[in-house]
């Protein structure tokens, strides 16, 4: 495997003489888009345009630590994989911000073969990064992280929707089986949703500008087949073959179905997050609830579809 070279983490940087603007809108659904932090445009003392990302105490029972994410994205951004990271000060990150043309992808645009390939490529670069010396990067587990939110959410004594634990007994055979199907750890990007992906609509179709991610908020060294099932729920049923999405993600085809229960995790536990945060949230006006519902639709759909798993599952 290819590695990059060791990057440390940005200092934080004179920010007396920068000039910042209104704090962008955040849009949770049908995605989560500014859901886990504060975003400011801005420009610093060159006159340069930037953006800076604050962490909220919201997102921190169930996102990576700061240091961690900091950390994934100062390499990523070093490597072409993602927008550049000038500063990393006190739960903030300050990153180059894109031409005005750039944007947040949606999901009909990944129907493009071109754009999808692309996508694909640099979550697999991801794979090949270098953790820099003395650097934390945050090992995830999926199954521990469902489990996890499932428990906080009863904290709140909401209603459990039924589906949650239906889906887990659906799934019970894989969770107990699961360190028979595992890949090797790497750092990976962790979410395949279209909102985490930046792309200039503007050029041509056939020449496509390198696609960049964004969000990392589940970022951290996990069993790349966890990200490639994030990827399969969000753009499967609709762009591609699973099978050749797998393969574009470098990794084998014969491990699609794992990708795919993975895949209904990654959408339970996004799910209980949004449950969660519609619970305990400091800005009603926001609709957590909603997204959460149209995750746990989501995942309880790709167990129905007849390319789905649960043939696999009754093997079990």
């Amino acid at each position: 495997m290819t590695m990059n070279e060791p990057a440390a983490v940005t200092a934080k940087t004179d920010e007396s003489s920068w000039i910042w603007g209104d704090v962008k809108e955040t849009d949770i659904t049908p995605s989560w888009v500014g859901g886990d932090g504060i975003f400011t445009e801005g420009a610093d003392a060159h006159g340069d345009a930037v953006l800076r990302r604050v962490f909220t105490k919201e997102s921190r029972p169930y996102a990576s630590p700061f240091e961690s994410i900091a950390t994934m994205m100062k390499i990523a951004g070093d490597a072409g994989i993602s927008p550049q990271v000038l500063s990393v000060g006190d739960d903030q990150i300050i990153m180059r911000k894109l031409p005005a043309t750039w944007r947040n992808a949606k999901l009909d645009e990944l129907r493009d073969p071109y754009v999808l390939w692309a996508v694909l490529e640099q979550h697999r670069r991801v794979h090949e990064l270098r953790i820099p010396d003395g650097r934390e990067v945050m090992h995830r587990d999926l199954i521990e992280d469902v489990f996890g939110m499932r428990d906080l959410y009863r904290h709140t004594g909401k209603r459990m929707p039924g589906d949650v634990d239906g889906l887990l007994r659906d799934l019970d055979g894989f969770i107990r089986r699961v360190d028979e199907f595992h890949e090797p750890a790497v750092p990976c990007h962790g979410d395949g949703a279209a909102s985490n992906i930046l792309l200039d609509p503007k050029v041509r179709p056939g020449d496509v500008a390198m696609p960049l991610l964004s969000g990392w908020t589940v970022s951290g060294v996990m069993d790349p087949l966890e990200e490639a099932g994030s990827v399969l729920s969000e753009v499967g049923p609709f762009c591609g073959v699973p099978a050749m999405l797998i393969n574009g993600l470098g990794l084998p085809s014969s491990a699609l179905p794992v990708a795919q229960c993975f895949g209904i995790l990654g959408d339970l536990y996004w799910a209980l997050i949004g449950l969660w945060r519609s619970a305990t949230t400091d800005t009603p006006e926001i609709d957590f609830a909603k997204y959460g519902l149209w995750r746990l639709v989501k995942a309880r759909n790709q167990l129905l579809l007849p390319t789905g798993p649960s043939a696999w599952l009754k093997e079990l």
